[in-house]
């Protein structure tokens, strides 16, 4: 009898983007649990620790220039390349008077930006590295999440970053999980409470990964889009 060939799987890959320059910070720990949570489903991740690695966020005027002649900065091409090769991206960072951390600020405007002009983004053209892809994020703060919300600040945070980047590049989800109350002397069942949500949300991801459900999501964001540019 002739051998059957074996059937391979594709590898889903896991890009995670790390904003935080504390390596005993709470939000290494939120990167290191997701991180368990892929390798124990067999997938792939690679972890950008901005800080550890000094990615320099400080966009360039010689990167502005926009066409047909345009080139990456070596660091830029780098992980232009991570986001090529991933499945899912993944941000988690701490927010810091309302925003994220300039870290992360100056990974969006080099890497998600790169070679991508406001008419592209306006359009919702199409960012290739990221287009029809998830977007993850785990948010860390101090301050309790019921005064945030009276600040209005989960809602602009989802506003201006998460939508924003979503239907700008063209993804196909924004997700956001955001975990208060993160101070030095927090208490540790909460903390590991905190962790055990992340675990959840990590394995949804290799799920959803795994199962195509965010393949076929993608595929039907893209059908409703190309429908959106008919009329």
């Amino acid at each position: 009898m002739a051998d059957t060939p074996f059937e391979s799987h594709p590898v889903h890959k896991h890009l995670l983007v790390l904003a935080n320059p504390s390596a005993q910070s709470f939000d290494h720990s939120i990167a290191s649990t997701y991180a368990g949570v892929v390798k124990d489903s067999r997938q792939e991740i690679v972890i950008r620790d901005l800080y550890a690695i000094g990615f320099d966020p400080v966009l360039k005027a010689s990167e502005r220039p926009i066409g047909a002649d345009w080139s990456p900065a070596p660091d830029v091409e780098c992980e232009l390349e991570l986001l090529r090769s991933a499945d899912l991206l993944v941000f988690v960072y701490p927010i810091w008077y309302g925003l994220p951390p300039a870290m992360l600020k100056g990974y969006v405007e080099r890497v998600l930006g790169a070679n991508y002009s406001f008419r592209d983004l306006q359009g919702a053209v199409g960012q290739p590295p990221v287009q029809g892809k998830p977007l993850v994020s785990f948010s860390t703060s101090g301050a309790p999440l019921p005064w945030l919300e009276q600040q209005e600040q989960v809602h602009s945070l989802k506003a201006i970053f998460d939508v924003y980047l979503w239907r700008g590049l063209a993804m196909s989800r924004a997700e956001h999980f955001r975990i208060d109350a993160v101070v030095p002397d927090m208490d540790a069942a909460y903390a590991a409470e905190q962790l055990d949500r992340v675990r959840r949300a990590a394995q949804n991801c290799c799920d959803m990964l795994a199962s195509g459900n965010y393949r076929r999501e993608a595929e039907a964001e893209a059908a409703r889009r190309a429908r959106r540019g008919q009329h």
